[in-house]
């Protein structure tokens, strides 16, 4: 089992050796393997430079590996993006160790731990709960723009421009040049084959990858 260990702290005003010190008490602690990122909570894991970096390295390995995190939190302020930071772990058979929480996603054997797949499930039923009420918000706010004359949808013409389109899916352009296939991005990103399948058909027609 190889163990990777993965800090972050909101700002470089924030000091991460409180993380660090816990870390050096685990087992398997290597400093080659220490991960120390400085970004705000609510950029997906999978976007942020280090995260990207470790999951890299990770997927490379032949052995068994073990990201270990001071606090689930540490993976993101967004209950969504941590319910999906696990799940695509768990996807690529990565262990996810908390120290706080005190759980590990699989078991010694490589099987999904039950505990932790209960303490997930409460959390993916209150993710859900959330995502209900802010659409319900969102159907609110719509209904009473509309009363006023204040709300016309989306504006004829408003499509995203290609060039956004691949500044804001960065990660799956990079994956692209690397020729990964469209069902191993979706799982590694969290994005809908038909957003990689339009980012590809640009990266094609301006010649950024072959055919």
């Amino acid at each position: 089992m190889i163990y990777y260990f993965y800090s972050r702290t909101s700002t470089v005003l924030q000091n991460s050796a409180r993380q660090i010190e816990t870390f050096k008490h685990q087992d398997g602690f290597d400093s080659s393997r220490l991960f120390v990122e400085r970004i705000q909570g609510n950029v997906p894991f999978i976007e942020r430079p280090e995260a990207i970096k470790m999951f890299d390295e990770i997927t490379s390995q032949s052995e068994r590996c073990t990201v270990v995190v001071d606090s689930i939190c540490r993976l993101g302020r967004n209950l969504i993006d941590i319910l999906h930071t696990i799940d695509l772990l768990t996807k690529n058979k990565i262990n996810l160790k908390s120290i706080k929480e005190g759980f590990t996603t699989l078991l010694d054997n490589g099987d999904v731990n039950p505990m932790a797949q209960l303490v997930i499930s409460c959390m993916g039923s209150i993710a859900e709960m959330n995502r209900n009420q802010i659409k319900m918000r969102a159907l609110e706010g719509i209904k009473v723009a509309q009363a006023l004359g204040k709300y016309g949808g989306r504006k004829v013409g408003a499509v995203q421009s290609d060039e956004k389109l691949l500044q804001r899916h960065q990660t799956i352009v990079k994956k692209l040049q690397k020729g990964v296939n469209v069902r191993d991005i979706s799982a590694i990103c969290g994005a809908s084959s038909a957003t990689i399948i339009k980012v590809k058909k640009v990266m094609t027609n301006r010649k950024m990858i072959g055919l």
